[in-house]
C-alpha cells in the first residue's frame, strides 16, 4: 500500500496550489498564505495516504489531493477562527 513517488509529488503540488487558491478566494477567517499552504499540503498528503488510488492514475490522485486540501482548509476556517 505504498504511494508511488509521482502520486505523492502530485499530492504535494496540488496541496500547495489548493492552499494558494484558498488564501486568495477565502480571504476572511484565515491565518495568512503560509499557514494556508501548510494546512492544504497536510490535507492533500493525508487524503492521498488514506485513499491510495495509485493504480487509478494521476487524475484520481489530483482530485483526491484537492478534496483533502480543501476539506482541511474549510475545517480550519470553521473551527479555528483568526
Amino acid at each position: 500500500m505504498s504511494v508511488a513517488f509521482e502520486m505523492f509529488l502530485a499530492a504535494v503540488v496540488i496541496g500547495l496550489l489548493g492552499g494558494a487558491l484558498a488564501g486568495i478566494v477565502m480571504k476572511t477567517g484565515g491565518h495568512g498564505l503560509l499557514p494556508d499552504l501548510a494546512i492544504a499540503l497536510a490535507g492533500s498528503t493525508l487524503a492521498t495516504w488514506i485513499l491510495p488510488e495509485a493504480d487509478m492514475g494521476i487524475l484520481v490522485t489530483t482530485v483526491v489531493a484537492f478534496i483533502g486540501a480543501a476539506s482541511l482548509i474549510v475545517a480550519q476556517r470553521k473551527l479555528w477562527r483568526a
